[in-house]
């Protein structure tokens, strides 16, 4: 049975670690295209046992033929107090986790990258590329 999800309590959320696993840059290739093309992906990790949540974001830059000009991936660390209040067990006992939690974490993680990818390309000499503003809803429904 699904349990009603409790409210966020933002001091309950711990941002522990951001981790630069992965990152491309074509800078060259980059400049040169006139568009660009935004993908994004995301995926979750947990231990219910030590309440700890890995959040993995993608960002791939692509040009019209689809090829990767900048990529990024960067995991998002998280401890959660009182993390059995944002879960329930489904079928095999696999936890789905509420909506809101996952688009709370999502939309801390894609701001945070946000700041990181631009200082990034900063330093690598592509000034101003800023991700854009998005509903983290809408990050779930299109990869959920």
């Amino acid at each position: 049975m699904e349990k009603k999800a409790a409210p966020i309590v933002v001091h309950d959320i711990h941002l522990l670690r951001v981790e630069m696993v992965q990152q491309k840059l074509d800078v060259i290739a980059f400049k040169k295209q006139k568009q660009h093309h935004l993908r994004v992906g995301h995926k979750l990790a947990h231990n219910l046992k030590d309440e700890r949540i890995k959040l993995e974001l993608v960002f791939s830059f692509e040009n019209s033929q689809k090829e990767s000009l900048l990529f990024f991936q960067i995991d998002f660390h998280f401890h959660i107090d009182k993390l059995f209040n944002f879960y329930h067990f489904k079928a095999e006992n696999h936890p789905v986790f509420s909506g809101h939690f996952i688009a709370t974490l999502l939309g801390i993680s894609f701001s945070t990258a946000r700041g990181i990818i631009l200082e990034k390309l900063s330093n690598a000499s592509i000034p101003n590329i800023i991700l854009p503003v998005v509903s983290p809803q809408e990050i779930i429904k299109v990869n959920g």
